[in-house]
């Protein structure tokens, strides 16, 4: 299977790459601010979040807004990709019933999209790092195999939920109350280490344990920690996630290679 992957890799991906540039460039084509959108519009939409954090609901804490901007930079991506993933292969069943084309690379090309906004708004996570006085330092480069984690759990989830999304019309919906409720459990606007340590569950901290059984809250947390406070990767939990990450995707490639070729029979 994983031969038959890197082939239609090299051979599909190349699609799925002019796919999102196109996408991207149609989503400014028609204003006036063009590309700036891509800026503004992650800019607009967090300060909204910091607002209602800080504001309204009197959160309190060093550096709150940096640590809401990058809660929801994760959790935009992370949102983003599932919900899309759940009808995909619905979404392009005009090519789908056409042409041949592996199916997770319909996933991979909005995750180039949504990739690409996501490195824009921790383009801004650094800007507002720089206001707040964070001193950047060399274990910033912890980010990039947490952003390659990032992609592989995304990718292995949506891979999941875009085959049973095929055959079940209501996981839509599923999917949709499981990420309200994740969101919440996830430490967007709040600090899971911190908040949650007091707090145990047969006697483990509730921190520890979120952070080893939400995928989610354990990148947002980790980013924190590097960008933040200047600290190192904590590899175990690290090694942990990606072997979970890896698994999943090959479950979920496994199951998409198999049964591909009766989705267009079912959308």
């Amino acid at each position: 299977m994983f031969k038959k992957v890197a082939e239609h890799w090299k051979r599909y991906n190349p699609y799925a790459l002019y796919a999102a540039k196109s996408e991207l460039k149609g989503e400014v084509g028609n204003s006036y601010l063009t590309w700036a959108w891509w800026v503004l519009d992650p800019v607009l939409f967090m300060l909204v979040y910091v607002f209602i954090t800080v504001v309204v609901f009197h959160s309190k804490g060093a550096y709150l807004p940096v640590v809401v901007i990058i809660g929801l930079t994760v959790w935009n991506f992370f949102n983003k990709m599932l919900t899309i993933s759940v009808k995909i292969v619905n979404t392009f069943r005009g090519i789908v019933s056409k042409i041949y084309i592996p199916k997770y690379m319909l996933i991979m090309e909005k995750m180039y999209v949504n990739l690409f906004k996501m490195l824009i708004s921790f383009g801004i996570v650094a800007a507002f790092a720089i206001a707040y006085g964070i001193p950047p330092t060399l274990r910033l480069l912890y980010c990039v195999p947490l952003v390659i984690l990032l992609l592989f759990m995304s990718l292995s989830l949506c891979v999941l939920v875009a085959h049973f999304g095929v055959y079940m019309n209501d996981l839509y919906n599923v999917v949709q109350v499981i990420l309200r409720f994740l969101f919440y459990l996830s430490g967007v606007f709040y600090d899971v280490s911190e908040r949650l340590s007091s707090a145990r569950v047969l006697g483990v901290s509730v921190g520890k344990l979120m952070v080893t059984v939400n995928p989610v809250a354990y990148i947002i947390d980790e980013f924190r920690k590097i960008i933040i406070y200047g600290q190192g990767l904590r590899l175990e939990l690290f090694l942990y996630w990606s072997v979970i990450a890896v698994f999943l995707l090959a479950l979920g490639l496994k199951l998409m290679y198999r049964h591909e070729n009766s989705y267009i029979k079912v959308v």
